[in-house]
């Protein structure tokens, strides 16, 4: 398998990899902002009640 994958073309990765990326960055669209509203308003309050 390792000899396969060494033995690909170019375009043979673009197309393997493009997919993948699409993948990658509709979860990161998605999942990024949810944390950020989920953690934020948790590191505020933190920081109010220090203050």
């Amino acid at each position: 398998m390792k000899a396969y994958f060494a033995n690909l073309p170019t375009s043979s990765w673009i197309l393997i990899a493009l997919p993948a990326l699409l993948a990658a960055r509709t979860v990161v669209t998605t999942v990024v902002p949810l944390v950020v509203h989920a953690v934020v308003p948790e590191v505020v309050r933190t920081v109010f009640r220090v203050l």
